[in-house]
């Protein structure tokens, strides 16, 4: 029998449960941590790219109102229709030019909104909330 397990010194035999435990611990947050770090990084890339569509969105819808204006004064402009008597009397060249810029305009601007409109591929945080599940589950089980 060895005297020192029977004073009960147990640190020569191996590690204490409670630095093991402490060690495991700080490795399961080290590890959901750096999961969340990875999952954020992917939701800012997602994010970037839904302000940017705004962006080309807000300007182009911007661009699209101010060309529809200029082009609908156009058509009822008087001296438009002057210049261009017998030439098209419908319309005057300009703003049929300013109209094209307007349709131009809107696809830009349909564009834009069918890509904020699409979803992302797979949920954000995905193997976070798998983790926290499992997790729970774990926990369950074990208590």
């Amino acid at each position: 029998m060895n005297p020192e397990s029977a004073n009960g010194d147990s640190d020569a035999s191996g590690p204490n449960p409670s630095e093991h435990m402490t060690h495991a611990l700080s490795g399961f947050i080290a590890a959901r941590v750096e999961l969340a770090s990875i999952e954020a990084k992917e939701a800012a890339s997602f994010t970037g790219k839904k302000v940017a569509h705004g962006l080309i969105l807000a300007i182009s819808a911007f661009f699209l109102w101010s060309l529809v204006l200029a082009g609908a004064t156009g058509i009822v402009a008087p001296l438009a229709d002057q210049w261009l008597h017998g030439k098209a009397d419908w319309l005057p060249g300009w703003s049929a030019v300013v109209l094209a810029l307007a349709i131009i305009h809107g696809i830009i601007v349909l564009i834009c909104f069918l890509k904020l409109k699409k979803q992302p591929a797979t949920p954000l945080f995905e193997l976070s909330r798998k983790e926290i599940e499992n997790d729970k589950l774990w926990l369950t089980k074990n208590k």
